[in-house]
C-alpha cells in the first residue's frame, strides 16, 4: 500500500485549471461562431430582399411608358394599359426613398390621376441606407443615345432608359446593388 500515490491537492488543482481553460476557449470559440452565423444570416436575408426588390422594380419599370417625375432619389413613371401589370388601365407608379424608414417604397395610383386616390407607400427593402447614414437609393437616367441625363433630368420626353442604385448596411457591412432597364412602352 506504500507503494500506490494517489493525487496531490496541488496536481487536481492544475488539472482543473487546465481543464477550465480549454472549456472557456471552445465556448468563447463557439460563441462567436453563433454571433458571426446570426449577423451573416441576418444580412444575406436583407441582401435576398433587396435583391428581389430590384428585380421587381426593374421587372415593372420595363413596362411604363414614360417618367411623369424624375429626381435623384424618386421616380413616377406611367405604365400603359395591355401589359403585365396592367391589363384594365393605366396606371401611375412612384418608386422612392423614405429616409426615415430607410426602405425603397412603392406607390400606385391605379388610375393614373383619375378620381381614385393613390394607394399609400409600400416598402419593398429595408436597411437601405449608405454607410454614412445618406440617401441608399438613387437613379440616374439616359436619353436615346445613351447619353446621362444626371440624376435630375430637364426633359422628362428625353428619358429612355434608367439605372437605380440600392446601396444596404447593415452592422457596419455595406453592399451596393444596381441595375439598368430600357422603357420599352416608348
Amino acid at each position: 500500500m506504500a507503494r500506490e500515490r494517489g493525487v496531490s491537492l496541488v496536481e487536481l488543482v492544475v488539472a482543473m485549471s487546465i481543464v477550465a481553460l480549454a472549456a472557456g476557449g471552445i465556448y468563447a470559440l463557439v460563441t462567436v461562431g453563433n454571433r458571426s452565423t446570426i449577423k451573416a444570416n441576418d444580412f444575406l436575408h436583407i441582401q435576398t430582399q433587396v435583391r428581389a426588390a430590384l428585380d421587381n422594380v426593374l421587372d415593372e419599370t420595363r413596362w411604363a411608358q414614360r417618367a411623369s417625375a424624375a429626381s435623384g432619389t424618386s421616380v413616377t413613371l406611367l405604365v400603359p394599359q395591355a401589359t403585365p401589370f396592367s391589363a384594365a388601365s393605366p396606371y401611375l407608379v412612384t418608386f422612392a426613398y423614405d429616409a426615415a424608414g430607410q426602405t425603397v417604397t412603392r406607390q400606385e395610383d391605379p388610375d393614373a390621376t383619375g378620381p381614385q386616390p393613390a394607394r399609400p407607400a409600400e416598402p419593398l427593402a429595408y436597411s437601405v441606407v449608405t454607410a454614412g447614414g445618406g440617401a441608399g437609393l438613387s437613379f440616374e437616367y439616359f436619353d436615346a443615345l445613351g447619353a446621362s441625363l444626371g440624376s435630375t433630368p430637364a426633359d422628362l420626353n428625353a428619358v429612355v432608359r434608367l439605372r437605380m442604385t440600392v446601396t444596404v448596411t447593415r452592422n457596419g457591412v455595406s453592399r451596393t446593388f444596381s441595375g439598368d432597364v430600357a422603357l420599352r412602352g416608348r
